[in-house]
């Protein structure tokens, strides 16, 4: 079964150019992954330090290899302490 993840996050404003390699990293990686079907980054029109992934993978076993992945981790790593918030929703296509 496909998964798709939607997450939105908030970067605190003082981290919004170091985080934003951050996640420019994790996309090109991510891409490459094979489960990977579609990883991109939305940013909201009116707020630079507000940020969207939408994600598409083949698999929750797909999306379990990425979780695990050494660029994952890395990635993680990398925001702590640097978000206002984040939210992650797995979802499966329902309609």
């Amino acid at each position: 079964m496909e998964v798709r993840i939607v997450a939105p996050l908030t970067v605190k404003p003082e981290f919004v150019a170091e985080v934003t390699q951050a996640l420019l990293a994790i996309v090109a990686a991510s891409r490459e992954e094979l489960g990977c079907l579609q990883y991109d980054l939305h940013r909201e029109i009116d707020s630079e330090n507000s940020f969207v992934f939408y994600e598409r993978w083949r698999s929750q076993e797909a999306v379990e290899q990425h979780e695990q992945s050494a660029h994952f981790q890395h990635f993680v790593s990398q925001l702590e302490g640097k978000l206002e918030k984040i939210e992650i929703k797995k979802m499966k296509l329902f309609a």
